[in-house]
């Protein structure tokens, strides 16, 4: 298993099938038991680090490197939305909170963002930026 991802009632697990070495994410209830599935099972092309889910898509980490480091693709395979490298330089881990924010990690420069998923107009803060807004931990 590659990475997880939550919802209010399932979780998700992506990684490789490795009958048909397809991507594949899969659907479990809370107590373990798999749900119809996969729910997801396409070659998206695309090497990743860590999956979140929210608004009943799959938010996909892929480090550093590319133009992107953040893509956003729907049940059927769609990219949809992404967030380039230009905002979070690289995420290796992802997780949303209870308020809708978006956190990723980059391993590479030990740095924590918090980000405003409104597509609209993205904005990220770093965890030095929180950590001062809300004093020292």
């Amino acid at each position: 298993m590659t990475g997880l991802g939550a919802s209010a009632y399932s979780i998700y697990g992506a990684g490789v099938d490795t009958q048909t070495m397809k991507e594949v994410v899969e659907k479990y209830s809370f107590t373990g038991s798999i749900q119809t599935g996969p729910f997801f099972m396409l070659e998206l092309g695309i090497s990743f680090h860590d999956i979140a889910f929210h608004d009943n898509m799959i938010w996909y980490a892929l480090g550093s490197g590319g133009e992107n480091s953040v893509e956003v693709y729907n049940s059927s395979g769609s990219l949809i939305h992404w967030i380039p490298s230009s905002i979070v330089p690289g995420a290796y881990g992802l997780t949303f909170d209870d308020a809708g924010y978006l956190w990723a990690s980059d391993t590479n420069t030990d740095e924590l963002y918090k980000i405003s998923v409104d597509f609209t107009a993205l904005e990220r803060e770093t965890w030095g930026a929180i950590k001062a807004t809300v004093g020292s931990l």
